[in-house]
């Protein structure tokens, strides 16, 4: 029987093809056809009229189809901000939703949808004029990939749970040093991290109003050492380590919504995650065994956070100091998504079972994505579908991105 040591996996590793990169990296044309029914709702007329009388404005290039002009996405911010300074401002440039709530999906069993029910969301949320940012915690889901963007530095947010270790790790050491103990010495990890911020680790996306702070596979090594930092750091709290960070770097007052993708499983980088969020989403495929898998998600995330509460106040009482108060959410939703031709049986079985939690109406099933050729749908050119199967999943996609702001403005009033 061979034997195969981490040296032989390194050989065998480099014999496969290194991944591809997204296609269509520069983004793809958008249609005045587009433009004018979902992005900046007007008559077509009136848009090229605009632009006839407006020649600073971006003109777009002629297409083959009658004659229309076609937009690149970096094209959208100045039209923008051309119709919003008219009369109708409040029409092209949506409210703001006040300082950013930190969404963060959750589904612990996996194949739930997670990462393309957020990917939907942010894009939908940044082509309606919001500012938006993605933090991806998940190093093996396609969010980084459906949002390219240039290579940050560090390890995404896992650099801001290291540097939340150090930052701790260097106030203990203090004290060491004015007992005159040794001090703790910091991993290489550790020390990389602490002159990061979370500024540092975002970078703008292909589309405008959009950054990602992206998931580097470096990040696969994210519960092993949060745990490793744990064990030396009895004390340390790493579920106050992102809120923490996006508190010091404004991030909330730089966005309008920030939107966070997790790891399947309940590990400590997934804990950690959840632990910072405003608000928990969590996606339920339309499926018959959909109900069953959203339920032993939750349970065993309620399970997980009842016994990091039991060991945080297990800890205070050790140094005589009082308990925090135990972990709670603004609001848990559930996202229904993967809505097929049997939608409506399902989303009545949803609806009973869930209630107000439930955010209709669902993300569709978009079969058009198996083959490859786009990462989400909104990458999609329409031509591709045609307009008439183009058209209803634009619009559903749309309104579900509307169903969960109406939901966030809520909680701000």
């Amino acid at each position: 029987m061979p034997v195969f040591s981490p040296t032989a996996l390194v050989g065998l590793a480099a014999t496969c093809p290194e991944a591809t990169s997204p296609p269509n990296p520069q983004g793809r044309p958008i249609s005045i056809w587009e433009i004018t029914s979902w992005i900046l709702p007007m008559a077509p007329e009136h848009l090229r009229r605009v632009l006839a009388a407006e020649p600073t404005l971006p003109q777009g290039t002629a297409g083959a189809e009658g004659g229309t002009r076609w937009f690149q996405p970096s094209d959208l911010v100045a039209l923008r901000a051309h119709f919003a300074s008219g009369p109708r401002k409040a029409r092209y440039l949506p409210a703001r939703l006040g300082a950013a709530p930190l969404v963060v999906m959750t589904g612990p069993l996996g194949a739930m949808g997670r990462s393309s029910a957020l990917v939907h969301l942010a894009t939908a949320a940044a082509l309606s004029g919001h500012r938006v940012l993605v933090i991806d915690g998940d190093p093996g889901g396609d969010v980084s990939r459906a949002l390219p963007c240039a290579t940050p530095a560090g390890t995404g947010v896992l650099s801001l749970i290291a540097r939340s270790a150090a930052l701790h790790l260097r106030r203990l050491n203090e004290a060491r040093l004015e007992r005159g103990d040794a001090p703790q010495p910091m991993d290489e990890a550790l020390s990389a991290a602490l002159p990061l911020t979370a500024t540092d680790l975002i970078r703008p996306s292909l589309w405008p109003g959009l950054d990602v702070m992206a998931a580097p596979l470096a990040m696969m090594q994210g519960d092993r050492q949060i745990a490793g930092w744990r064990l030396g750091l009895r004390t340390w709290a790493p579920g106050q380590a992102l809120r923490q960070a996006i508190e010091e770097a404004g991030l909330r007052q730089r966005y309008d919504l920030i939107l966070c993708d997790t790891p399947r499983g309940l590990g400590p980088l997934a804990l950690a995650l959840l632990a910072s969020a405003d608000v928990l989403l969590a996606p339920l495929p339309l499926r018959d065994d959909g109900p069953a898998r959203l339920g032993a998600g939750l349970l065993a995330l309620a399970e997980a956070m009842t016994q990091l509460e039991a060991e945080a106040q297990t800890a205070a009482r050790a140094l005589g100091q009082v308990a925090a108060a135990g972990q709670s959410w603004q609001a848990l939703w559930v996202l229904p998504n993967r809505a097929g031709e049997d939608a409506a049986r399902q989303m009545a079985q949803a609806t009973a079972l869930l209630g107000e939690a439930l955010v209709p109406p669902p993300l569709p099933e978009v079969t058009a994505l198996a083959d490859g050729v786009a990462r989400q749908f909104y990458d999609l050119d329409y031509r591709k579908l045609g307009r008439l199967t183009y058209a209803p999943l634009r619009e559903a996609c749309d309104a579900a991105w509307r169903s969960v702001a109406e939901r966030l403005a809520a909680l701000e009033s």
